[in-house]
Order: structure tokens, then C-alpha cells, then sequence
């Protein structure tokens, strides 16, 4: 389709002269010029409501700041001036839309990250708790039901070995013995294991309290 013109008259030398000068009556008419200019080209490449009036009001704040500076070349190019400055303000809002879109984009992708790293996390301790859950079975099935009982109550349930001594009726130091003798059987027990699973570090266990509670 052929663009229909609205042929907005260029201002004249006289009111732009007022306006570069510092007439602040002569600044209402000539920015109504203006932006009769502006408000045509946001048209013609069809921009409409807020983009059409975020482009005109950032065209004009530089209007404002560089009239002074303007220098009349002839019919058309005070309208020209003003379709250059309407295109960068346009370019600049596209590169910024551009800028923040990727700002949204990176900040994803870096939580996307963080939640794979803490996933990878879980299902590490996770098969760490599985393989220390495998040695505890193994090693209840090779000793006494009482050492058993002695290395339960003070390494998972931290009751203290003068109390299980007495209860039990067993000298301390056999008490602390059972649990070091039980603690050796496990670490040997989950470094077996983990040769099977060579992802998996017999160094980085230790037996927490609570590992057969759940």
C-alpha cells in the first residue's frame, strides 16, 4: 500500500529561531511540530499505544537537550533531525528489550544450574545413605546380637557408655571396644561396597545417628 502522507509542514526558521533562543511560549507550538512528526513515523512503521508513546517521549527528551545545537539545512530537515533521533530512541529500546531479555534468560539458566547441582547433591547423599544402610545390615548379620546392641546404643543413638555399661552390665572399656571393633567391620564393609560403585568414596562416610530410625 502507498503511505498516505499527512505532509506535516516543517516549522518555520522564525519559531525555530524562538525556540534555540529560549522563547518558552514559542516551545508549546514547535513541540506540537514536533511531535506531529514523530507521532507519523511511529505510524508508518507501525508502532501504536505505549511503544508509539514511550518512542515520542524519548525522542523528545532529546529535542529538549540538543535544539540548540541544530542547524536548519534547508526544507525537510528539521523533519528528517527528528526521524533520525525517533530511530535511535527506537534502536536503543529494542537493544535494551534485547539486554533484558537476556539478563532474564542467563539468570534462569544460572537457577537451572543451581537446582541440578543441588539434585546431583541429594541423590549423592542419598546413595551414600543407601550404601551405609547395605553395611549396617551386613555387619549386624556377622556380630553378637550384644556387641551389636553396644555399638547401636552409643554410636547411632549417642546414649553414653558409662550408662550402657552399666545397663548391660559389661565392663566400659568392652563397651567402647564393641563399637571401634563394629566401626572397623563398617568402614571395610562400605569400602567394599563402594568398589562396586567406583562414583562413590568409602572415605566421605561416617555413620550417622539416625540411619536406622527412619
Amino acid at each position: 500500500m502507498a503511505r498516505k502522507d499527512r505532509q506535516v509542514p516543517d516549522t518555520s526558521l522564525g519559531l525555530l529561531g524562538r525556540v534555540q533562543s529560549g522563547d518558552v511560549d514559542a516551545w508549546g507550538d514547535f513541540s506540537l511540530r514536533c511531535l506531529d512528526v514523530i507521532n507519523d513515523w511511529c505510524q508508518w512503521h507501525r508502532m501504536h499505544g505505549i511503544e508509539s508513546d514511550d518512542i515520542a517521549q524519548n525522542t523528545m527528551l532529546v529535542v529538549v537537550r540538543r535544539i540548540g545545537d541544530f542547524q536548519h539545512a534547508g526544507r525537510g530537515s528539521l523533519r528528517a533531525w527528528l526521524k533520525a533521533i525517533a530511530w535511535r530512541c527506537w534502536a536503543d529500546a529494542v537493544a535494551r528489550a534485547k539486554r533484558s531479555e537476556l539478563g532474564q534468560l542467563r539468570m534462569q539458566y544460572e537457577a537451572a544450574v543451581d537446582e541440578i547441582a543441588n539434585l546431583e547433591r541429594q541423590h549423592e547423599q542419598l546413595r551414600k545413605l543407601d550404601l551405609m544402610k547395605r553395611a549396617l545390615l551386613l555387619v549386624q548379620q556377622r556380630v553378637r546380637p550384644s556387641t551389636w546392641q553396644m555399638f547401636y546404643r552409643t554410636a547411632l543413638a549417642g546414649e553414653a557408655g558409662a550408662k550402657v555399661s552399666t545397663e548391660m552390665n559389661i565392663p566400659l572399656y568392652l563397651v567402647y571396644s564393641a563399637r571401634a571393633r563394629v566401626q572397623r567391620m563398617l568402614h571395610e564393609e562400605v569400602r567394599m561396597l563402594s568398589e562396586q560403585e567406583p562414583e562413590v568414596d568409602a572415605d566421605d562416610f561416617h555413620v550417622p545417628r539416625t540411619i536406622l530410625e527412619e
